[in-house]
């Protein structure tokens, strides 16, 4: 594996825990989670909602893991990045 391709793949991962993070803040000042799926896990698990959260991270770093293409992957992370950026205007735009 090339150094470029896990280093993409620990961006996917380390988005993917910094999205759970910045998410938790968001709920923690009393505003709600947007995705309907995590939502559903939120309102049926509790606290535990974290585990498909992680889980589903954990299985796109690793189908990702497959691919042959550097590019894709990329992209993949880039969109994985967009979550925690929106998080974070509004997490900005609460204090």
């Amino acid at each position: 594996m090339s150094s470029v391709k896990a280093l993409l793949l620990l961006s996917c991962f380390v988005f993917g825990c910094a999205d759970l993070l910045t998410t938790n803040v968001i709920l923690d000042h009393g505003l709600g989670e947007l995705n309907p799926f995590m939502r559903l896990a939120q309102s049926s698990l509790g606290e535990w909602w974290l585990i498909p959260k992680l889980g589903g991270t954990f299985i796109m770093t690793l189908l990702l893991s497959r691919s042959k293409n550097i590019y894709n992957i990329g992209l993949v992370v880039a969109f994985c990045s967009t979550p925690v950026l929106n998080n974070l205007v509004v997490i900005s735009g609460i204090n």
